[in-house]
């Protein structure tokens, strides 16, 4: 046998495998590209954009008043400063906002004990609205909004706002543990990349996991919720870093002048709101939960009309 034909079959056999790999990440590819264009299709059929405009003006107006409930109920185990200062940092991690902007909503925050209670649960229900106009626009991605009663859209609620806190103790966790790390000697560049993008990009990811889990009133894969969760969490950090920079760059400071940082929120509102609308149906195409496209205008049309 001579060498030619001998080393054939081995280059052969390593055209064919790197060939089949290539055809697999092809197949992979189209496979993605077909399952975001059916999302997005579906998204504008659903007036996705219409829902996430919901969820961006309820979030837009849900953040101050969650803010000030939970300083103050920080202020209650902690000193008061110390509390509004950690509640600043973490919402901060959170919004390309000015730090001012931020300050200066802790203005009206609760100072009376006789009134904290009363305040307290008003401050909640108000700050959890956004997670009612998830609770709605998340199901409709998966068209079951008429299983989702009354009731049960507040239960909903309430376990997304009980979530909310619950990470909110992780993340005080979380500051002390990279406190401790800092004074081990860790590089300012280290901290900040722990601290201000891998543990909140972690909470905000479990946050999703937990809503596109739960929040849908049909059974979801926790892997399909986890995929969903993973592409809403790096769009909106994305964006964040996005309309941060437009922030410090003036850009808002030509048309709306002192209005900037209230545009700058609204703007960073409504962005969310997409995207977590579009993770949402994300989920819905991967969990296999949609109707065939007929169905499309009959969850908009009154019954008996």
């Amino acid at each position: 046998m001579s060498r030619t034909s001998a080393s054939a079959p081995p280059l052969q056999n390593w055209i064919a495998r790197t060939g089949g790999l290539a055809g697999k990440v092809m197949d992979s590819a189209r496979a993605a590209a077909a399952t975001l264009w059916t999302t997005g299709r579906l998204f504008a059929d659903d007036q996705g954009l219409s829902w996430a405009s919901a969820i961006g003006l309820y979030l837009f107006l849900s953040v101050p008043p969650f803010i000030v409930a939970m300083a103050y109920v920080g202020g209650l185990f902690f000193p008061e400063a110390q509390a509004e200062e950690f509640i600043i940092e973490q919402v901060s991690k959170y919004l390309p906002a000015q730090q001012g902007l931020l300050d200066a909503v802790m203005t009206n925050k609760p100072r009376e004990a006789a009134g904290g209670a009363l305040s307290l649960a008003f401050l909640l229900f108000s700050g959890s609205r956004a997670f009612a106009a998830m609770t709605s626009a998340v199901n409709v991605m998966w068209r079951r909004v008429d299983r989702l009663t009354f009731w049960r859209r507040q239960a909903l609620r309430v376990g997304m706002l009980l979530v909310t806190l619950v990470l909110a103790g992780l993340a005080a966790l979380a500051e002390s543990a990279v406190g401790t790390l800092f004074e081990g000697g860790a590089s300012s560049d280290e901290l900040w990349l722990l601290d201000w993008q891998l543990v909140p990009s972690l909470l905000l990811g479990a946050f999703l996991l937990v809503a596109y889990k739960l929040l849908p009133r049909e059974p979801v894969s926790w892997a399909h919720a986890a995929l969903g969760a993973l592409v809403a969490t790096i769009g909106i950090r994305l964006s964040q870093a996005a309309v941060g920079w437009l922030s410090e760059t003036g850009r808002f400071s030509t048309p709306y002048g002192d209005l900037a940082d209230i545009a700058l929120m609204a703007t960073w509102a409504l962005v969310v709101g997409v995207i977590i609308l579009f993770g949402a149906a994300l989920v819905a195409v991967l969990d296999g939960k949609r109707p065939i496209d007929g169905e499309a205008d009959e969850r908009f049309t009154r019954r008996g009309s």
